[in-house]
């Protein structure tokens, strides 16, 4: 079993109300998230919610220029919906655009969000959004109209890494942007092995461009999404991370590309092969990996 939306433990934080195996959590900056009592984690750790979604989404991405420059509908993947901050501030990033979005959301549970709309008072984000939200958890979809944009939601409650697998799989709407936002490797390797990536970007449209950025800045995940196909860059700085990591199917939504030095790095580091099965382990680059990755065409 795997959860998403879960990562990093946040050391002197305060509780401000538990129940349902969750509490509300007010951080350091004053920003308040939620906490996995189950799991000793915490959701958007250091900087809050809508701070990280922001960097690493909105802004990085260009979310509102692409969305304003783009005819037809725009596809974003939300892998881990948790209490739904990256959605909603994805959404809200984009409301007073003419557009049509269309919001694909991934997690194993809907516990973190049913909790969370019992707590708007401190999740101030989700405030606006509580019907559209009641009905995703009702009904597993919700279409709604905010000014001139157009929003159809849908959240599929199953285990992501199996799913990718599956026939359903080919026909979801493929995706312009994924927000990829699972528990971290050690605690949830189920989500990061090398299969879950190649999956994953197989199903993507060879020619629709897609970026997908990630919290995670380590070497085992560049050189798996590498390998899985995609190129991978530097992404932008969190309150957590002074880097982060962004991979695209398309060398040009690549701001900062991983270059030959980090290539070579790669090839010295302790903890660069990818984790083939869900098993969480540190090894360096076989000899074999080390052939593909230097093989990549980034790298020529």
């Amino acid at each position: 079993m795997f959860r998403l939306g879960l990562r990093g433990a946040v050391p002197e934080i305060r509780g401000v109300e538990a129940t349902a195996g969750y509490r509300i959590v007010r951080l350091a900056n004053g920003a308040h998230s939620v906490h996995s009592l189950a799991h000793h984690e915490t959701f958007h750790p250091v900087v809050g919610p809508v701070a990280e979604a922001e960097a690493l989404y909105v802004r990085q991405l260009r979310l509102a220029e692409r969305v304003q420059h783009h005819a037809g509908e725009f596809v974003v993947w939300d892998v881990g919906l948790g209490a739904a901050a990256n959605a909603i501030t994805a959404l809200r990033a984009t409301r007073a655009i003419p557009c049509s979005i269309r919001l694909l959301s991934f997690d194993h549970t809907l516990e973190p969000l049913a909790f969370a709309l019992k707590h708007v008072e401190a999740l101030d984000y989700l405030r606006g959004y509580e019907p559209h939200l009641e009905r995703l958890l009702k009904e597993r979809h919700c279409a709604f109209a905010d000014g001139g944009q157009t929003v159809n939601w849908d959240v599929h409650v199953a285990d992501f890494p199996s799913l990718l697998t599956q026939p359903a799989a080919r026909s979801f709407a493929k995706p312009h942007v994924v927000m990829f936002d699972a528990f971290s490797p050690a605690s949830n390797a189920a989500m990061w092995t090398a299969p879950v990536f190649s999956n994953l970007f197989q199903l993507l449209a060879p020619d629709r461009p897609c970026a997908l950025p990630t919290y995670s800045r380590s070497t085992m995940l560049r050189v798996t999404l590498l390998l899985a196909g995609f190129h991978v860059g530097v992404g932008h700085a969190t309150g957590e991370k002074e880097e982060t990591t962004v991979a695209a199917n398309t060398r040009e939504l690549i701001a900062e590309p991983l270059d030959r030095r980090w290539l070579q790095r790669a090839r010295r580091s302790t903890s660069a092969e990818p984790l083939w099965e869900p098993v969480y382990r540190q090894a360096p680059l076989s000899p074999e990996t080390w052939e593909r990755l230097e093989a990549h065409p980034q790298f020529h």
